[in-house]
């Protein structure tokens, strides 16, 4: 953690002298200290000690739910810092920049890790702009995102991902409609040999499947505001190359092991649409598409064929579709109310039986339909917000045996987590 604040002073010292000598360059630095307390009632799928709450995460043992138990933390991992940069001129256009950090980047083993949020080169002239770096992904729907005490703003009911990317967007009158190649860090779609190779020889990452993949995340986006209102909409093709190497055990008793050459191509869309006056603001979402976990939202794939001869597989994607209303009144005091729903489409193919149970990859492929409800209360003085926030997410999960035809259950198990959160957050 030390080497971590050193290093951050001691990049931020480079910063300023450089500006400093250079008055076409400035520095507008911003942040928060944000400190969270929460009581769950439901141990959940999340990140970072259960501060990035998504579903309940169910699972029996012997007859026993185990994860359904109290548990509490406080956290201050989600402060944060940035940095916003005015270059000179470039190409005719202007360039600015921004670099943003906070403490979560080892979510599960040490959230206390300094990491990268933000950090792009943005060219604007009259009529376009590109935007080269990691920022929000065009499914977040650029401002119009949630407003909840949790850390999570909505996942997983609404798409949270940050990635690289490079995106081109121009203007006409109120509509901005933009082209994205989007790559994956930390949000990813599964892979499968994850732990096929020694790690003396090659090491697998946790972002190979889309790397193999070759092609990026292809995306196209458009947003139009008039007034008080805005409305968006996007529509995404997503490749991935689920695994490298064929090592399976085929008819005879041997193993084969081969270079895989199996690709697995999807499509999603979402759109949104706001209104926003005075002290009313009211936001709805939508998404549906196949394999959409790197979107943080439910989605993955599975194995649809299988040869035991030379051990090739090939892939069918899960689809899925969420929807969420969001409602906030108020300025000094403000109450919000975020309410979720979604729900599991199944595999376009069949699954593969093997001896009795599925090969599947992905966020939430057992779930089959779940929901959140979450009102808060907030109080918001010069610079400081404290935040309390009653948050019931619940997640029907299949049981018993999969239908092989569609990837989905015919009996559901209900698990239900009830959160009460209060975030106290001191803005800079």
């Amino acid at each position: 953690m030390k080497k971590n604040l050193l290093f951050l002073f001691a990049f931020l010292a480079v910063i300023v002298v450089n500006a400093q000598s250079d008055d076409a360059v400035t520095l507008d630095f911003y942040g928060f200290i944000r400190v969270d307390g929460y009581v769950d009632t439901y141990k959940g799928v999340d990140a970072g000690h259960d501060i990035f709450y998504l579903l309940p995460a169910y699972g029996v043992k012997n007859g026993a739910e185990f994860n359904n138990q109290l548990s509490s933390n406080m956290s201050a991992m989600a402060s944060r810092l940035g940095v916003k940069i005015n270059f000179p001129e470039v190409l005719k256009a202007k360039a600015t920049g921004l670099l943003e950090f906070d403490f979560a980047g080892n979510l599960k083993a040490d959230p206390t890790l300094f990491r990268i949020r933000q950090a792009y080169s943005l060219l604007t002239w009259e009529k376009s702009s590109l935007l080269v770096g990691q920022t929000w992904h065009p499914f977040s729907g650029n401002s119009c995102m949630p407003t909840v005490a949790g850390l999570n703003t909505g996942a997983p009911f609404t798409c949270f991902n940050r990635s690289p990317m490079i995106r081109y967007s121009m203007k006409f009158d109120g509509l901005t409609v933009s082209a994205s190649a989007v790559g994956q860090t930390q949000y990813n779609n599964a892979a499968i040999d994850a732990t096929d190779f020694n790690p003396n020889t090659y090491q697998v990452s946790y972002n190979q499947a889309k790397r193999n993949g070759v092609i990026p995340e292809l995306v196209l986006s458009a947003e139009w505001t008039k007034k008080s209102i805005t409305l968006g909409a996007g529509a995404e093709y997503n490749r991935i190359k689920p695994r490298m190497m064929i090592t399976e055990a085929i008819a005879d008793g041997k193993d084969v092991s081969a270079v895989a050459d199996e690709y697995l191509g999807t499509t999603a869309f979402m759109a949104y649409g706001r209104y926003k006056k005075d002290k009313l603001t009211i936001l709805a979402k939508g998404y549906l598409g196949e394999n959409m976990q790197n979107l943080t939202l439910p989605g993955g794939y599975g194995v649809a064929s299988f040869d035991s001869i030379t051990g090739k597989e090939t892939y069918t994607s899960y689809s899925s579709y969420t929807a969420s209303l969001n409602l906030v009144y108020g300025q000094k005091w403000q109450f919000g109310l975020f309410a979720g729903y979604g729900g599991n489409l199944g595999t376009k193919d069949a699954l593969v039986d093997f001896a009795g149970k599925a090969k599947t990859y992905g966020l939430f492929n057992n779930m089959q339909t779940m929901y959140r409800i979450a009102p808060h209360v907030s109080l918001n003085l010069n610079k400081f917000r404290l935040v309390a926030e009653f948050e019931q997410t619940s997640a029907n999960y299949g049981t018993g045996s999969v239908n092989f035809n569609d990837g989905l259950y015919a009996s559901t198990h209900k698990a239900t987590n009830n959160r009460v959160i209060l975030v106290m957050t001191q803005y800079f």
